[in-house]
């Protein structure tokens, strides 16, 4: 796998439970009114969807810290530490910068 964050297996694993929720008015057994645990279907199937979510978050954050997605968070926040240091990133609120207009 890459140490791109944005990977089609990472991409895909973050998308299941975006469907789940999707699809929710569509699937029969959540759509009919029927209580799972006390809970109607509905309000229990998306609570299941939230705890993928969860799930599917932390296996990408997993992976792409185990290939080496924190050396490479390092070094980005290093770059743009020293660019903010130089000023080269294009936007300062120095009061330098700012020219009023006079008022008539």
């Amino acid at each position: 796998m890459s140490t791109t964050l944005a990977s089609p297996k990472r991409l895909t694993i973050a998308s299941v439970p975006i469907v789940g929720m999707i699809i929710t008015p569509f699937l029969p057994f959540v759509s009919t009114p029927t209580l799972w645990l006390g809970l109607p279907s509905a309000i229990v199937w998306m609570g299941l969807m939230i705890v993928a979510t969860i799930v599917a978050l932390q296996i990408i954050e997993r992976t792409y810290l185990r290939e080496g997605g924190a050396e490479l968070d390092r070094l980005e926040a290093e770059r743009s530490a020293l660019q903010l240091a130089a000023g080269t990133n294009g936007a300062t609120n120095s009061p330098a910068t700012i020219t009023e207009r006079p008022t008539h």
